[in-house]
């Protein structure tokens, strides 16, 4: 049985962000490893997971809907000391979830080719995107519940568990990756479609050790009581998964609108940009995990009505990871041509792909405020501002500016790189000084009696 005392101990910035920094990175290695895997096999088939990486973000938006707003009710409930509502909760997130993953995996299964082909791509990378796409859309389901719960592992102060079992899954699909592409004991090569296979087969197993740790560590979860649960509870937990998917969704429809542009651009251009894509992902990957445990910690104080500190705290979370960014994005310019050298030979990627890491340097200091002062407001529950900024910013500035640089000034790559920087700073200041105004100081979501801090 987990307990309030418990809990506490468990919610310092340091307890909840090393964790979630290490299991982002291992995601992002994870990532990094298909595509040095399968840039061995073709480039075609990096261009292809290019693509397909970011329709599969577009489904775990989705199907992260009640998770969003889950995690915000659970800290906020824990937070209050009351851990019925957090148990609740906890049933709704998965309940939902689970089941729009199921519908998703089901109609990503079927409509597969149809999707792939709205991208206009090139014969082979068109193939490899289906093949890719089909087997792991179609068992989407196991990445949706893996997601969940550790979410609610993390909402409840475990944030170290979903670190051990990404770890483990992502050498479990590392090692699955080697076997169908290099041929070991004489196995056959399946190339990509094998790549999409070991990687379902990884996230259900995930899925599987995630829900045991949940009941080992005591946390309620009553899936037996989801009908009897107020209706209310499932309308108000999937009202603000929904507001913060809006903006996620949002961001990730745009990004699938530029990776459309860039492939009007050709091959060698989606294949830099993936490149740079997946190798920049490092730099972000501190304050991104700060961001979340940001969330986790301010949804916990909004509970306690610790304002003043919490308003203090992210401030500080900010400056540090500014600077961790920029010595991150520092060192990875500094030895672009060697990280890119162990992807490919081919000259012209290599050279695009090396200026957009420069240009990174001014992208991801941007980026940063967004992902600590976003993910804050909404540990607060305040994100109405967040999203209709959001919306405004990344289609006005991103793609429109995107499409303008691109393809009607001719910066082609290069300017769509440019795009998002500007949009990453034009919503971060933004997002500061919401911040800093206290506006977003509202009632908490959940009825608490006022603590002191």
């Amino acid at each position: 049985m987990t307990t309030t005392t418990d809990i506490a101990k468990r919610m310092g910035i340091v307890s909840l962000a090393w964790p979630i920094f290490i299991e982002t990175t291992l995601r992002m290695l994870l990532g990094v490893s298909d595509v040095f895997m399968l840039s061995g096999y073709s480039d075609n088939a990096v261009a292809a997971v290019g693509l397909t990486s970011q329709l599969m973000f577009f489904l775990m938006i989705v199907a992260m809907t009640a998770g969003n707003g889950g995690s915000i009710l659970i800290s906020q409930s824990n937070g209050a000391s009351d851990t019925q509502r957090a148990a609740d909760v906890g049933v709704i997130s998965i309940v939902v979830g689970g089941a729009v993953g199921a519908i998703l995996s089901l109609l990503t299964g079927l409509f597969a080719p149809n999707v792939i082909g709205l991208f206009g791509l090139d014969s082979k990378v068109a193939l490899y995107a289906t093949q890719y796409f089909a087997i792991a859309g179609g068992g989407f389901f196991g990445l949706s519940l893996s997601l969940t719960f550790a979410v609610i592992l993390r909402c409840h102060g475990y944030s170290r568990t979903p670190m051990l079992v990404n770890l483990f899954t992502g050498v479990l699909n590392i090692v699955g990756n080697y076997c169908v592409l290099y041929s070991p004991f004489d196995l056959p090569v399946y190339g990509v479609k094998g790549v999409a296979t070991a990687t379902i087969i990884s996230q259900f197993v995930g899925a599987f050790i995630l829900w045991v740790n949940i009941r080992q560590k005591g946390i309620e979860i009553p899936l037996g009581r989801w009908f009897k649960i107020d209706l209310a509870l499932y309308k108000k937990t999937i009202k603000l998964g929904a507001m913060s998917a809006s903006e996620m969704l949002s961001y990730n429809l745009a990004q699938m609108t530029l990776i459309y542009i860039i492939t009007q651009m050709g091959t060698a251009s989606l294949t830099a940009y993936t490149y740079a894509m997946n190798i920049a992902r490092f730099s972000f990957a501190f304050s991104l995990s700060v961001g979340q445990a940001a969330q986790i910690q301010t949804g916990y104080y909004v509970g306690k009505q610790w304002i003043a500190e919490i308003t203090r705290k992210v401030q500080q979370y900010f400056l540090v990871s500014l600077l961790m960014s920029l010595l991150a994005t520092l060192l990875i310019a500094g030895f672009r041509f060697d990280i890119l050298g162990l992807f490919t030979d081919n000259n012209e990627i290599i050279t695009l792909a090396a200026t957009l890491l420069i240009v990174s340097i001014v992208l991801e200091m941007g980026r940063v405020f967004n992902l600590v002062f976003i993910n804050a407001l909404r540990g607060a529950g305040d994100m109405t501002y967040t999203v209709k900024v959001g919306i405004f910013s990344m289609w006005t500035i991103a793609v429109g500016m995107g499409y303008f640089l691109g393809l009607h000034i001719g910066l082609g790559v290069l300017g769509i790189w440019f795009a998002n920087a500007a949009d990453e700073w034009f919503r971060g200041l933004l997002m500061a000084r919401r911040w800093r105004s206290g506006k977003w100081h509202l009632p908490s979501l959940v009825e608490n009696q006022p603590i002191a801090a």
